[in-house]
């Protein structure tokens, strides 16, 4: 029998740490193993138990969750982590990912995303805040687009506005609103982070060197 996933929780929000241990407690290969309401509690925790995956807040009392994410990869460079935060922001996402986590979840989604995104993550999968389209390969998904529907989700998953979208391909925001729905409609993906996610994953957007 397979141990559960070992997992650390890290939010400042005792609510939230609850709903989170409940959520990941639910699933029978995950066990919660520790909390911790800021990051120097985290990373004490994080040394003492040796946990395999942490599920951060990207925003905490005493350092970003981002800081915290470099944080505890340097101290094990083979924990998982994976950020949780209320916003659905596809700036927020790609710094996580150079910041070092594997992915990133939305609190909206988290009850029915979280687990699964830690099984991925922790797998060497990578992961999204998206729905993966049964059956399809990241690829495959991506190869179904028009050339102006990549140039979008490009823009999307550097973190353009519309507005800065629509400027550089000489089209209206509305068009940029409309080639954005088109696209997570396509690629089953609902969320902004998901976007990102996978242009980063299938290799469409490169995260530079720090």
């Amino acid at each position: 029998m397979v141990a559960p996933l070992r997992v650390l929780v890290v939010d400042d929000h005792p609510i939230v740490r609850e709903g989170v241990r409940r959520i990941l407690e639910a699933a029978p290969d995950m066990h919660v193993v520790g909390e911790a309401n800021d990051g120097a509690s985290a990373l004490g925790l994080a040394a003492r138990l040796l946990p395999d995956a942490a599920v951060v807040d990207v925003g905490l009392p005493d350092m970003s969750g981002l800081a915290l994410v470099r944080l505890l990869k340097a101290q094990r460079t083979e924990l998982t982590v994976v950020m949780l935060s209320m916003y659905d922001d596809a700036e927020y996402a790609r710094e996580s990912r150079l910041a070092g986590a594997s992915a990133y979840v939305v609190k909206d989604s988290a009850a029915t995303t979280l687990a699964t995104q830690l099984r991925l993550a922790v797998g060497s999968r990578p992961a999204s805040s998206g729905v993966e389209l049964p059956g399809q390969a990241p690829w495959e998904r991506i190869a179904q687009l028009t050339p102006r529907e990549c140039d979008v989700l490009r823009g999307i998953a550097s973190g353009q506005t519309n507005k800065a979208i629509a400027a550089t391909f000489g089209i209206s925001p509305r068009t940029v609103e409309t080639h954005r729905e088109r696209l997570m409609r396509k690629l089953g993906v609902s969320t902004v982070a998901g976007l990102t996610a996978l242009a980063l994953e299938t290799g469409m957007l490169t995260a530079p060197d720090r």
